[in-house]
């Protein structure tokens, strides 16, 4: 039996939708029944993950959440993206069934980090930042050289930004030059996508979009172009998954 995806997205539902997409613009080979089998959940009703978080309302996203995975777990997924990195703060808290079925976005990021020996500048919402969910992985060690936090100000210009433009379907043009005056400011041309929102953009740039200098790591990016290999639990022996756009 083909083995089959869970998304649980709407978080937002553009970059799920997107994410969607890529999965197919790199796995559809001309015979559309021989393509992925993919059960997107897309809910964006959740409450905003920065906000429940920071406000230690963690509970009140936990049982949503779960729910909505058992539900993806009743279509007899084999593996499941949480298409949103804040929300895998939460992901500790859930049943071994569960977890074990998750595939690890901010394992997939430090992973190639480390692998890469270069440095990156790492774009996350506020959320995740306060929440240290690439800090508390125990990857983040072997990764955190090669990783450069914005400062304060910049962390806050960034946050605003993925909810005025990525999230509202906002200018990506406007977005990949905010980030590339950022990396020139902390002398990097490659940025870590640490939220799924930002997964627009490599989307657009894989595409094709603006002319740039940006290189990028994007979780969501490498899981649709490995798609195989993840669902089948064997994407830890690939090393040719890091999405590098020049």
């Amino acid at each position: 039996m083909k083995r089959a995806l869970g998304v649980l997205g709407g978080m937002g539902p553009l970059a799920s939708a997107d994410f969607l997409s890529s999965i197919y613009d790199y796995n559809l080979d001309g015979v559309e029944q021989c393509s992925p089998i993919v059960y997107l959940y897309s809910d964006p009703t959740f409450p905003d993950r920065t906000e429940i978080f920071c406000a230690g309302r963690d509970q009140e996203l936990l049982e949503p959440v779960e729910n909505a995975l058992h539900k993806l777990c009743r279509f007899d997924v084999d593996k499941i993206v949480i298409a949103c990195v804040t929300l895998h703060h939460l992901v500790p808290r859930l049943s071994p069934e569960l977890r074990n079925k998750i595939i690890s976005l901010p394992e997939i990021v430090l992973s190639r980090v480390s692998d890469s020996k270069r440095r990156h500048l790492l774009i996350t919402s506020s959320g995740t930042r306060l929440t240290r969910i690439f800090e508390n992985h125990p990857r983040w060690p072997a990764a955190a050289p090669y990783l450069i936090w914005p400062d304060e100000n910049d962390q806050d210009l960034i946050h605003e930004h993925i909810y005025r433009e990525m999230k509202a379907n906002g200018s990506v043009n406007a977005f990949v030059s905010f980030l590339e005056d950022l990396c020139r400011k902390y002398e990097v041309n490659s940025i870590v996508i640490g939220c799924t929102d930002v997964h627009r953009v490599s989307r657009y740039l894989s595409n094709g979009g603006k002319h740039h200098a940006l290189s990028f790591i994007d979780p969501l990016q490498i899981i649709a172009q490995n798609y195989e290999e993840f669902l089948n639990e064997q994407a830890e022996h690939s090393r040719d998954a890091v999405s590098q756009h020049r």
